[in-house]
C-alpha cells in the first residue's frame, strides 16, 4: 500500500490538483510543466508537514514537484514516492524503526 496506493494518490493530489491550483483555479488549464515559486513552496511545506519527519517530507516534496515540472509528467514523482517508501520500510522492517509507521 505505501509503496503502491500511496504515492499515486498523494501525488495526484498534491502535484497535479494543488499545486496548479495555487497557480489558478482554472487548473486544468495549467501544464504539468509550469513553475511558480509561491505554489512550489506552498506545496512542498504541506505535503512535508502531513508527514512525521517534516522537513525530510518538504524536501522529498520539493523533489518531486521539480521532477514533474523538468518533465511535464507526474508518473516521474509517482516512481520517485514509491520507490522513497519502498526503501524506507526496507529501513523500518531491517532496523526496527517502527515509530516511522
Amino acid at each position: 500500500g505505501s509503496s503502491y496506493v500511496v504515492p499515486q494518490l498523494e501525488e495526484v493530489f498534491f502535484r497535479s490538483f494543488l499545486y496548479r491550483y495555487l497557480i489558478s483555479a482554472d487548473f486544468l488549464n495549467i501544464s504539468l510543466g509550469s513553475f511558480r515559486l509561491g505554489a512550489f513552496i506552498i506545496t512542498s511545506v504541506i505535503f512535508g508537514l502531513e508527514h512525521r519527519e517534516w522537513l525530510p517530507g518538504i524536501l522529498c516534496g520539493m523533489i518531486y514537484q521539480w521532477l514533474v515540472i523538468k518533465n511535464a509528467r507526474i508518473s516521474d514523482a509517482v516512481t520517485a514516492h514509491a520507490i522513497t517508501n519502498f526503501l524506507l520500510g526496507l529501513y523500518i522492517v531491517w532496523q526496527g524503526q517502527w515509530h516511522f509507521w
